[in-house]
């Protein structure tokens, strides 16, 4: 790491702006890496509030320790700190799947929202069984998150729910359906 923080500091000498742009943006995520075990424990024991911004300082970051630290984040008593993961999450790609998918079952709604609205940037079939359980949850947002997300996967087999929502479901339910309806798969 000393090598790296070296060509770091040395860039930010250098007379390009977006260069010296660059090795700022890049020094301070090395010197988030480097105090890890920090929000470790702010995760772990902190107040709340240091807690999510814990949660939030890991954004930029990749790597096996930041997603154990995300996923601790996810069982959290507080939902708010749940929730802060989640959204921290939906920007890790393909390797939070499964975080996210778990976050559709919370109890708190703010938590199973941000977990629909994480999950609408992945257009993978796999989500449908997930996504479709979600359909049940009690809060109104949840199930409208659900089922945009169903509907830009554009799955056939979610055909069933969508003719329900069309038909039965309050006015943005039934705007969510109708569309998905006609962009849905053969």
């Amino acid at each position: 790491m000393d090598k790296r923080k070296e060509i770091l500091l040395s860039a930010l000498r250098e007379k390009d702006e977006p260069i010296r742009k660059l090795a700022a943006d890049a020094l301070e995520k090395l010197e988030i890496r480097s105090k890890l075990e920090h929000f470790e424990r702010k995760i772990d024991s902190g107040e709340m509030l240091e807690k999510i911004r814990a949660v939030y300082a890991l954004a930029d970051l990749k790597g096996p320790k930041v997603a154990e630290l995300l996923a601790r984040a996810m069982k959290d008593s507080a939902e708010d700190v749940r929730a802060a993961a989640v959204r921290v999450l939906a920007n890790k790609g393909e390797v939070a799947l499964p975080l996210l998918v778990e976050g559709l079952k919370d109890q708190a709604p703010i938590v199973a929202r941000a977990s629909a609205d994480a999950l609408s940037n992945f257009h993978d079939a796999r989500l449908l069984g997930p996504l479709m359980q979600a359909l049940k949850n009690p809060d109104i947002g949840v199930v409208e998150r659900a089922l945009d997300c169903i509907g830009r996967i554009g799955d056939k087999r979610a055909e069933e729910a969508m003719a329900f929502f069309a038909v039965k479901g309050n006015r943005k339910l039934r705007s969510i359906a109708l569309k998905a309806l006609g962009e849905m798969d053969r």
